[in-house]
């Protein structure tokens, strides 16, 4: 059985195979510097590649039945350990489609590159000989009309997936029969080419994240290859049923359970050996008729506090939004402990806050409002009363923002801080992301509110958060052992949530961070496999594998921060969520340095240089590690859940503040697609530079994202791993690359592209296309000038276009579509400034 997703397999060969996708670990290598998870590609490879004789002596013995060895072989004679690092950053660059061939091909006898292009393509004739059409380049076809469509470049017949993608292609990641790998130039790394640092570093990134193939804009429709080895007698895959079942709608598989079919307990070994088979007759969230019944009877005494009308809903909405809660908003930011999970042990305010954000993802949006302000009504009269047991920030807070209390005998005295801060995150969650006005105002007082708290309960590591500070009670230990372990990780986690969350608020409406960094002396979170584990004994041994606890947040910014080597520098690497974390770290410290580097009334002021250098660094130094960290994937299905695959975002959204500070010019508050869209057309321009371009990759790469998955797709069936902070990266990317390419069209006639500037053209190209060829727009057609995708300024257009579109479309969160609707009337700007500058040509 894998010991990372649960799923088994008959032959020990196939388990050794599956465990690759997990671990990326790819141990047979080629000559020309790709490498492979199995020695059937790395055959195939040999074939297709035409590189002669196959590889020996390590694939004579090669078969079904062959068992593969779990180290890394190489098949070049003579390579010591230098070349080896060497050839797995080639296989990086190979897999993510970002080398050399497609972009240096030029027609006609190319113009030598200025001093700081970097050629890292082969001739064209070795391309021509492979079929491939050399992509189009700007500045080599400056002086003739631009043709109204870009050919588009062919496929090549029978080439070779790698094995993490066609495991991707079973577990419904991918769709079938999209792209195929790049080709690598076996020039690349003879010494004679010094590969671009920019392009070396995204292309780790890539794969080091779990990036499939497919991402790769430059080949598509490629044969699907399916290795034989893995079908079982019979022709069956292996181990159908063990894998997680899949819902109707989605590229990858379900969090929620589906109807049950057959012998439900032969689709697993058992529920301790995969806790994410969970069968639907007894959902951990599931409310009885006795349970809601209870709460009813809380409820009674506290009618007053109530919006008018007001009713509990039905145990079946009360378990369809506890459910989405957990499987949507709180996926995302993890910090109540589902195994111990009982509602009735928890307060009204937090159980109404959660039934709030689950009502809001199943589109119930009427009754969500109620259970909203019924859970704040709660929350502040129980604060009213018993502010002084938390602090007195709180306090003095409760004393001005609070009316009184009405003294109803539903509510004591007690207050639970931990379950405090918990409900302030769930309110303050629903109210963040909220169409009207007056509910962004709602969220700004709960902002107050929870910082106050959390300063009052304070944010340190103490004994009693240990749980090796309180003695087991005899016959228990283990079982009391696990519960104070979870109350401490649970606290920890409840803690760098509101911090995150708290910062996430700052980002979006550009508010100066209300909890700093260096107020935060916490451990990084633990493991997920400890968090998860349903039962003391597999939290044991969980626990036993990790061997030792995280470093403090502050110590590991710290070390990310002075780190100059810019590989992983954190020991032991920190977990997804931690990851998430450290990167809120990191925009803070951008936000702030960016603050106090600000000249008066100027406020697109530079970071200064060496503050760039340190932060790119960091940013560096956190993809390294990262990348190493097992529990990695841009798969938001993994056990994991979606949180690396937010992060992703959230590390584009880092390069992009670098550069552009669009902080200020976003009005996001406002609600008003016209205020917001005018602002952002008065936002700073951006220059073009070799800075710049570690940026741009992430933009392009956050556009390929919903492009490649289907824009209306995403847009309106997968808010389950779209996060809200996804949309709010993706607006910032957004508009620095359209600001970019709008930039590259007013100025290539005069500098003509670097080496750089055209791959990345050169994709977005290929995306764009992609796009328009797929997405209904649902508009009047463009101007067929502002079609002819050569132009980098039609391009910039049209960018905006796909990602208003596909703001408009998402169906979650109505914050999303005043998003789209501000970019369109972004847009429309800029075409009647392209259309006004055109006239004054004419």
């Amino acid at each position: 059985m894998c010991p990372h997703c649960g799923r088994t397999f008959k032959r020990t060969e196939h388990l050794e195979r599956h465990v690759r996708t997990h671990t990326k670990e790819k141990p047979f290598l080629c000559h020309c510097g790709a490498a492979f998870a199995r020695r059937d590609l790395l055959t195939r490879h040999f074939r297709v590649a035409d590189h002669g004789e196959q590889p020996t002596p390590s694939d004579k013995s090669s078969g079904r039945g062959t068992q593969e060895p779990n180290v890394h072989m190489d098949v070049r004679p003579g390579l010591d350990r230098h070349d080896t690092g060497e050839a797995d950053i080639a296989a990086a660059v190979s897999l993510s489609g970002l080398s050399g061939d497609p972009w240096h091909a030029q027609q006609g006898p190319p113009a030598p590159p200025p001093q700081h292009e970097i050629n890292t393509g082969l001739p064209h004739q070795g391309l021509q000989e492979q079929g491939i059409p050399p992509p189009p380049s700007l500045h080599s076809q400056q002086s003739g009309p631009l043709p109204h469509e870009v050919p588009q470049p062919q496929p090549i017949a029978q080439q070779p997936m790698p094995g993490p993608l066609d495991d991707q292609r079973r577990n419904g990641f991918m769709d079938t029969g999209q792209f195929v790998p790049g080709v690598l130039s076996p020039q690349l790394f003879d010494g004679s080419v010094d590969f671009d640092p920019h392009f070396r570093e995204f292309a780790n990134f890539l794969d080091g994240v779990g990036l499939p193939t497919e991402w790769s804009p430059y080949f598509n429709n490629p044969e699907s290859t399916i290795d034989p080895g893995l079908k079982e007698d019979g022709g069956e895959a292996a181990s159908p049923k063990s894998g997680p079942r899949t819902r109707a709608g989605t590229p990858f598989s379900s969090w929620l359970p589906s109807a049950p079919t057959g012998n439900r307990i032969a689709n697993y070994v058992s529920i301790t050996d995969n806790p994410r088979a969970i069968d639907p007759e007894t959902r951990p969230f599931k409310i009885t008729e006795d349970q809601r019944s209870k709460l009813l009877g809380s409820l009674e005494p506290l009618a007053p506090l109530l919006p008018p009308g007001f009713r509990l809903p039905s145990r079946h909405a009360l378990t369809r939004y506890i459910t989405s809660f957990f499987e949507g908003f709180h996926s995302h930011m993890p910090f109540i402990h589902p195994p111990t999970w009982h509602v009735l042990e928890h307060p009204l305010e937090l159980i109404l806050g959660i039934a709030a954000i689950g009502a809001q993802y199943c589109f119930e949006h009427r009754v969500s409002g109620r259970l909203f302000y019924s859970g704040k009504a709660i929350l502040m009269e129980r604060l009213g009363r018993g502010a002084d047991g938390l602090g007195p920030r709180t306090r003095s807070f409760m004393t001005l923002n609070s009316p009184g209390t009405m003294g109803l005998n539903g509510i004591d005295g007690g207050i639970n801080a931990v379950e405090t801060v918990r409900a302030l995150i769930t309110l303050m969650g629903f109210a963040t992301w909220e169409p009207t006005s007056t509910m962004v105002q709602e969220s700004f007082s709960l902002q107050g509110l929870l910082t106050h708290v959390l300063r009052d309960i304070g944010l340190d590591e103490t004994e009693a958060s240990s749980p090796e500070s309180s003695a087991a009670p005899e016959g228990e230990g283990l079982e009391h052992e696990w519960r104070a372990w979870v109350d401490a990780e649970s606290h920890r986690r409840t803690k760098l949530i509101a911090f995150s969350f708290l910062h996430t608020h700052s980002i979006a409406y550009n508010v100066y961070p209300v909890l700093r960094s260096n107020e935060v002396n916490l451990r990084l979170p633990c493991a997920t496999k400890e968090w998860k584990a349903p039962t003391p004994q597999l939290w044991h041994a969980a626990r036993r594998e990790v061997g030792r606890q995280q470093l403090y947040f502050q110590e590991a910014l710290s070390v990310l921060l002075r780190n100059k080597e810019c590989a992983a520098a954190l020991d032991p690497i920190p977990t997804p969520l931690g990851n998430y974390v450290l990167l809120h770290g990191l925009l803070q410290r951008i936000h702030i340095v960016r603050d106090l580097s600000l000249p008066v009334m100027s406020s697109s002021a530079a970071l200064p240089a060496e503050e760039v250098e340190k932060l790119e660094r960091g940013l560096r130094s956190w993809t390294s590690g990262w990348q190493q960290a097992p529990e990695s994937t841009l798969d938001p299905n993994n056990e994991n859940g979606p949180i690396p695959f937010t992060s992703s975002s959230l590390l584009a959204l880092a390069y992009v503040r670098i550069y552009l500070h669009l902080g200020p010019y976003r009005h996001l508050e406002t609600r008003d697609p016209h205020r917001i869209a005018s602002a952002i057309f008065q936002s700073p321009d951006i220059e073009r530079s070799d800075g710049v371009i570690a940026a741009l990759l992430y933009t392009a790469h956050m556009i390929s994202i919903p492009v490649r998955l289907g824009v209306d797709r995403v847009a309106r069936s997968q808010a389950f791993f779209w996060s809200v902070r996804h949309s709010l990266a993706s607006l910032d990317c957004g508009v620095l690359l359209s600001k970019w390419l709008s930039r590259l069209g007013d100025t290539v006639a005069s500098l003509p592209l670097s080496d750089s500037e055209d791959r990345i053209l050169h994709w977005v190209r290929c995306i764009v296309e992609e796009a328009y060829q797929g997405v209904d727009f649902h508009e009047e057609h463009d101007i067929p000038q502002f079609l002819d995708f050569r132009d980098p300024s039609n391009l910039s257009l049209a960018v905006i276009k796909i990602w208003a579109h596909f703001f408009k479309s998402n169906t979650q969160w109505p914050f999303i579509n005043v998003i789209g609707q501000s970019l369109e009337r972004y847009r429309d700007m800029l075409v009647q400034k392209r259309l006004r500058e055109m006239a004054r040509v004419q």
